[in-house]
C-alpha cells in the first residue's frame, strides 16, 4: 500500500513539474533571430527575462548593460499580445536612475516558430499599424 501511494504522489509530482515546464518555456519570440535588409544582416536576441539586443556589423545594443553616449543603460522588451498585430516596445532604461530614456514602438506577428516578423517605428515614431513599411522578417538562430 506504502509503494502505491509513493507511485502516486510521484506520478502527480512529475505531471505538475512537466507541466510548469511547458508554460514557463511558452514564449515563441524568445531566441536569437538573424534578419536581412538591403542586403545588411542583423541580429536580435529577446530573452526570457525581458531583455532585448539588437547586433549589427558586430556592434551590440541593449541587453541588461550597454554604454550610449556616456550613459549606461539596459533594454528591454514588452509584449502586447491583446492588440492586433501584437504590439512590442523597446526600451532604453538609464541603469544609474532607473528612469526611461527611450522607447522603440513596434509590431511583431509570429509567422511560426521560427519565422517572426518585426516591424519597428524608428527615431521616436509612431508605431506601424502593419507590415507594409520597415518590416524585417526573422528567421530563428538558436
Amino acid at each position: 500500500m506504502k509503494i502505491l501511494k509513493a507511485l502516486s504522489l510521484t506520478a502527480v509530482l512529475f505531471m505538475f513539474l512537466t507541466s510548469f515546464t511547458a508554460l514557463v518555456g511558452d514564449s515563441p519570440h524568445v531566441g536569437r533571430w538573424k534578419g536581412e535588409d538591403k542586403g545588411d544582416m542583423g541580429f536580435l536576441e529577446l530573452t526570457s527575462d525581458g531583455y532585448a539586443t539588437f547586433e549589427f556589423e558586430g556592434q551590440k545594443m541593449g541587453g541588461q548593460s550597454y554604454v550610449s553616449d556616456g550613459v549606461e543603460l539596459a533594454m528591454t522588451y514588452k509584449i502586447d499580445k491583446k492588440q492586433s498585430p501584437a504590439h512590442i516596445d523597446f526600451i532604453m532604461i538609464d541603469k544609474s536612475t532607473d528612469a526611461e530614456r527611450g522607447r522603440l514602438k513596434g509590431i511583431i506577428e509570429m509567422k511560426s516558430h521560427d519565422q517572426m516578423h518585426l516591424a519597428i517605428g524608428f527615431g521616436g515614431g509612431s508605431r506601424p499599424t502593419d507590415f507594409t513599411v520597415d518590416a524585417l522578417l526573422f528567421s530563428r538562430v538558436k
